[in-house]
């Protein structure tokens, strides 16, 4: 290996490296999709999972797609999956709304279309309060 492919392969090699921290550190600050899994149809999540926001986005083995959870003004409480019924794009919390990343469109927290392209608003799925965990039904 000559000298120029050395700086090269080093250059690289602590670029890469440089990343690491940053994207960690950025990844912190996001909110994180909480782990969870579908048992006889049921996801049984935390309620102090939902922290001072009131809501919180899990992910669960045996189901497709993130849900947003979220408690509603009433005490009652809502899930929502987190795919856009127009063209089945991501949808992400932005400014206290829910907004599909690839076309614009905009729900409600409570899962309402409030902006198109889609015309219906997003999945829901029941939830149940039982003491310290929801049971939140997606099957």
């Amino acid at each position: 290996m000559d000298r120029r492919d050395f700086l090269l392969n080093a250059c690289r090699t602590c670029a890469a490296l440089a990343l690491l921290p940053a994207a960690a550190s950025l990844e912190g600050c996001a909110p994180s999709a909480k782990a969870m899994a579908v048992k006889d149809g049921i996801i049984d999540v935390p309620l102090d999972a939902l922290g001072a926001s009131g809501s919180t986005v899990i992910s669960a083995s045996g189901l497709s797609e993130k849900l947003f959870i979220s408690k509603r003004a009433d005490g009652s409480y809502s899930a929502l999956e987190l795919k856009c019924p127009h063209k089945g794009g991501p949808v992400k919390e932005k400014e206290g709304q829910l907004v599909c990343s690839w076309h614009g469109s905009t729900f409600g927290r409570d899962g309402a279309l409030v902006k198109g392209p889609s015309k219906a608003g997003l999945k829901s799925y029941p939830v149940e309060a039982s003491g310290a965990m929801l049971r939140v039904r997606v099957a």
